[in-house]
């Protein structure tokens, strides 16, 4: 045998060692995926609050994704919504504000009756227990009194620093780079002390499904800034378009300039879907569905039972359609 086929033969062996790994290393897709609005103003279905929570079906696997401000309410909408939360194991927090973990122990005491496993698991992003101190000096983070309420019934935090994959395609972000200047926070409370520097939520978090019709972002408040929260998840998961966003963008305090600012990030990044929720505003939103060239049926405002189903879109319900 020459020394050319040789060389030959070995790479072609080489090669095809190599293709099962390459196959393997392929990024996981999310084929099957519900978001469905639990805590939100608006109600088609159940009760409205100032709060943000959505159950998430992707791929078989249910995740609750914040729980809302009123202890009991997203335990009546799912049960009006036949939604059983005992099938969750995981619940996701988007951050530490009560309108989104208010309900934190109360879903996870009604779903034990199911199964003492669920809802068991809480993922947070790193900085959430951080203390957050007013002008007269007290910790105004209620979440860290939650905190051993949730552990008491046997819950554990996972607290992320970094992305991390909880099931194939699905993404946690943890805390969100502050690249562009979107400023989507309350003003008024400090980190760390009383005089410290002001609290922008630095442990604000999203998921991210990744599908091979592009991404799907579910925020709970946009604190991070929705362009922020996109282009990161461009970066951690894959450079592909945008399929849909849903949850809250907190615009609804901005001014015209900074909606359409963001709508025109948005459309750049090729966004088909938008179920705007909780602090985005009605108003933000149907500007928002302008200047992104969007109809009523791609761009709603979301009520609690509206969905976001892959393949089929949006369904608003009746009082937002």
């Amino acid at each position: 045998m020459s020394l050319i086929s040789r060389r030959e033969g070995l790479a072609a062996a080489l090669a095809a060692l190599m293709a099962p790994s390459l196959a393997r290393a392929a990024p996981a897709k999310v084929s099957a995926l519900k978001v469905t609005l639990l805590s939100t103003m608006l109600a088609d279905t159940g009760l409205g609050e100032w709060g943000f929570a959505a159950w998430v079906e992707a791929d078989g696997r249910a995740i609750l994704f914040d729980t809302g401000a009123h202890p009991d309410l997203v335990v009546k909408n799912a049960r009006d919504l036949k939604i059983d939360l005992s099938k969750a194991t995981d619940v996701v927090l988007s951050h530490n504000h009560p309108d989104h973990t208010g309900g934190l122990v109360s879903v996870r005491k009604a779903a034990m009756a199911g199964d003492p496993k669920a809802l068991g698991r809480a993922h947070v992003g790193a900085g959430i227990f951080t203390a957050r101190f007013d002008k007269d000096g007290k910790d105004r983070n209620v979440f860290a009194t939650r905190r051993g309420e949730y552990e008491a019934t046997g819950g554990a935090f996972v607290e992320h620093d970094k992305p991390a994959e909880l099931a194939p395609g699905v993404w946690f972000t943890g805390p969100v780079p502050r690249r562009n200047p979107e400023s989507n926070w309350g003003k008024g409370l400090s980190m760390g002390s009383a005089t410290g520097p002001e609290d922008n939520v630095a442990e604000d978090s999203a998921l991210v499904f990744d599908t091979a019709d592009g991404l799907v972002v579910l925020t709970g408040c946009g604190h991070a800034g929705i362009v922020n929260i996109c282009e990161y998840a461009r970066k951690v998961v894959r450079p592909a378009p945008l399929l849909a966003v849903i949850g809250g963008l907190h615009l609804y305090e901005k001014p015209d300039e900074t909606v359409d600012w963001t709508a025109g990030k948005l459309k750049a990044m090729g966004l088909r879907y938008l179920l705007a929720a909780h602090c985005t505003g009605i108003e933000a939103t149907m500007r928002l569905r302008q200047d992104l060239g969007l109809t009523r049926k791609t761009a709603a405002v979301g009520a609690v039972g509206a969905t976001f189903t892959l393949g089929q879109g949006i369904y608003a319900g009746d009082i937002s359609s």
